[in-house]
């Protein structure tokens, strides 16, 4: 199983680099290699999907057995990615009754939130000034609200990332005392979701789906390096829950790998920069 999974995410490296996209928050190179790296599932209420109900009824599955297959082959998938070029550690592979324990600690201690995304070009300095000098944009996320007993929603097409918010820096301190890891890999969110855009391919029935990781990289010192989502699509009639898991998740896996382990051609690329004074 290792070797296959390898296969497919080698086979695939070639074609993934416009499938995916990322926001630093800092300059400097992220240099992961020969460190250690703990893997941090997403909690189950972060697995948003468009299509349990076929995947339940044609895998004999309930919802949480489909949670739990999803959560343990991102693991599993981020494992082969990762693992020749740095140690990573994981709740999967531990046998210690206090892991459920230790989860549920670190997702107390965080937040989730969106990040909107603006792709912005290189600006002269006077035309830095003229920009802080504007009215800032709101950027927030609108959610839905109650307005005189009515439900009114407001359709935000904005590409945005879900990211993960330490609130506690505490915690990672416990958990780097605990597994002696240098980084953070928080998995945030799974979304799984029928692609309506090609009103033609609807109407023939044969759209496409769209899988997407969010995920954010966080050193031990609290500072967040870079956040993100990781995409790849495949048929709408495919329902088999091993060739979703298969043929798709190494996919996912290996574009966080692209932009933790950037080739050199990327480094002088045009990924998106927005460094932030944030810890």
């Amino acid at each position: 199983m290792r070797n296959t999974l390898l296969f497919i995410v080698l086979l695939v490296s070639g074609t993934l680099q416009a499938q995916h996209s990322t926001l630093r928050f800092t300059d400097e190179a992220i240099n992961l290699s020969q460190k250690s790296v703990l893997v941090v599932p997403f909690e189950s209420k972060m697995y948003l999907s468009d299509i349990n109900k076929a995947l339940a009824e044609n895998n004999n599955l309930s919802s949480d057995q489909i949670i739990q297959r999803f959560t343990a082959a991102i693991d599993q998938s981020i494992y082969y990615a990762f693992q020749e070029k740095c140690k990573i550690s994981s709740f999967y592979g531990i046998e210690d009754t206090s892991v459920t324990e230790d989860l549920n600690y670190i997702y107390d201690n965080l937040q989730l939130e969106y990040e909107l995304v603006s792709v912005t070009e290189d600006k002269s300095k006077a035309e830095q000034l003229k920009a802080k000098l504007k009215k800032k944009e709101d950027n927030s996320y609108q959610r839905g609200q109650v307005n005189n007993g009515q439900i009114i929603t407001t359709r935000d097409v904005r590409e945005r990332y879900m990211k993960t918010v330490i609130t506690d820096q505490k915690m990672l301190d416990s958990m780097h005392f605990k597994f002696d890891n240098d980084y953070f890999l928080f998995v945030n969110q799974l979304d799984i979701k029928n692609d309506y855009s090609d009103m033609i391919a609807v109407q023939q029935g044969s759209f496409d789906r769209v899988a997407q990781l969010h995920y954010t990289l966080y050193a031990k010192d609290g500072s967040i390096l870079t956040t993100g989502i990781s995409k790849t699509t495949f048929s709408n009639h495919q329902n088999d829950i091993n060739k979703i898991i298969s043929e798709n998740f190494p996919i996912l896996a290996y574009q966080i790998f692209e932009d933790l382990f950037p080739s050199e051609e990327e480094n002088s690329g045009s990924k998106i920069n927005l460094k932030k004074p944030w810890k």
